[in-house]
Formats: structure tokens, sequence, C-alpha cells
């Protein structure tokens, strides 16, 4: 149990500070040149392991239901990059921290997991403190971001729930291969379908740099959650997962060199507790 749980907070930090760094980049490149750059670099990770290991196991359907889970799951990073290029970080990222509630009630569907008082007050406890922590009034204000914001939520708490279904039956390397690999050629479609545009900004070295950081983070945070997901139920993993906003808002402020408040301190301790109450 405390493995799985040190699984996800490796994730979370992995993923949690890749949502900041994903706003560098779309200075100078598309939404999705940039999934394309970054996942090239996992692809070429994963598919290392996966040739290094040999281990290919599981029916066609089972590699199949793997792809068509990650195509899904696709939708979320999608929608998440086009939150954040018409809102902030902060903003988008408190969003999406309702995916949990969509992963607790995919949980209680497919795998029929129990919800307990500690997992409801948890869930409570991380997303009133995500809200504290942002600190904006209204957080929520229904534009064009905010929207996009939603349906990312949406596509990431269900299909991250169902991850655990292709990891037990194809394993967690080749699922993650896969996952990264439909990720890399929707989002190739995707590029390859939209009017260029010119940039009026030049990618630089330090552009490149970001996407090539953005690749190991989040080939760390795929790998880590599916090792995750076979230790620990799913709606634990989801709510514990509502974390990863708090480690991107706090990032983003330090980053931007803001103050924090006291009420976004007590959101911080409220989210900390959280983590233990899931965790003992």
């Amino acid at each position: 149990m405390l493995t799985g749980i040190l699984y996800q907070v490796i994730s979370m930090c992995s993923f949690g500070t890749g949502n900041v760094l994903w706003k560098v980049p779309q200075k100078s490149f598309s939404v999705a040149k940039i999934i394309v750059l970054r996942t090239s670099v996992s692809v070429l990770l994963f598919g290392s392991i996966a040739l290094y290991q040999c281990d290919y196991v599981g029916t066609p359907y089972d590699w199949l239901l793997a792809t068509l889970i990650s195509a899904v799951s696709f939708l979320g990073l999608l929608f998440y990059n086009k939150s954040i290029k018409e809102s902030t970080v902060s903003h988008s990222i408190t969003i999406t921290s309702t995916s949990a509630l969509f992963g607790v009630i995919t949980s209680i569907i497919f795998y029929n997991e129990s919800i307990t008082w500690s997992l409801l007050l948890a869930l409570f406890m991380i997303v009133s403190g995500l809200f504290l922590i942002e600190g904006k009034k209204p957080v929520i204000n229904w534009s064009k971001g905010t929207l996009y914001a939603i349906l990312a939520s949406f596509f990431w708490g269900t299909t991250f729930a169902l991850f655990k279904i292709p990891v037990n039956k194809i394993g967690d390397v080749n699922f993650s291969l896969v996952l990264e690999s439909t990720v890399l050629i929707c989002s190739f479609l995707i590029f390859m379908s939209q009017r260029k545009i010119p940039n009026t900004h030049k990618p630089t070295v330090r552009t490149y740099m970001f996407i090539l950081i953005l690749g190991v983070l989040g080939f760390i945070g795929v790998i880590f959650y599916n090792k995750a997901v076979q230790i620990v139920d799913v709606s634990k993993l989801s709510v514990l997962g509502a974390f990863t906003p708090v480690i991107t808002i706090c990032i983003a402020h330090l980053w931007l060199k803001e103050k924090f408040k006291l009420w976004q301190y007590v959101g911080m301790i409220l989210t900390i507790l959280a983590v233990f109450l899931l965790a003992f």
C-alpha cells in the first residue's frame, strides 16, 4: 500500500512540474506540435525499455482496448493545453482537480470499490485546499479556458481510472508505450491537419530544452502511475491525484515569485493532511 502511494507521489510530482512547463513553448509552437515533440521523447524511452524486456503479453483485444483508452485519454491532454492557452496555469489546473470526482465514479462503476468516509473527507480537503491556494474570487468564470479545463478533467479522470484494466492485461511498460504512442499519433494527425500559422516567437535552445524535460517528466509520471494502479485502489489514486494541481500551483507561484497569503497556507495544510489521511 505505502509503496503504491510512493509511486503515486513520484508520478504527481512529475505531472505537477510538467503542467507548469507546458506554458513555455506555447509562444513558439502550436499545442499539437508541442505534444508531438514532447511525446517523441517518452515514446523513445518506453520503446527502449519494451525492446529490452521483450515481454509482450495479452491478446490482440487487450492491446486494442489499451489503444482506445489511450486515444480518449489524449483528449484530456489536448483540452488542458487549450485551456492554459486561453487562461493561466493556476486557473486551469484548479478546475482540472475535479477529475478526482470522475475517477471515483469510474472506480465505483468498473471495479465495485467501496467508498469510505475517510476517502470522501480527503477529497473534500484536497479540493477545498486547492481553491484556497488559488485564492482568486471567483475562481470559476465560464470562459473558454474554463470549459476546456472541465473537458480535460472529465477525460483525464475517467481514463486514468481505466488504466488499471490494460496495465493488468499487457503490463505497465507495454501499456505506457501504447499510451504514449497513441498520443503521439493523435497529436501528429492534428498537427498535419492544421493550417500553418507563422509564429511571432522563434524557438530557441531553451524552448527545446523545456520540451525535452517535458518528455522525461511525462515518462516518469506515466510509468510510476501505472505501477501504482496495480497496488492501490483506483478511487484512492484518483483522490490522491487531486493533489497534483497543488504541486503545479505552488511551482507556478514560486516561479512567478508571488507571495502566499494566510488562506493559501491553510489550503496547503489541508491538502497535505488529506494525503496523510489516505496513506495511513
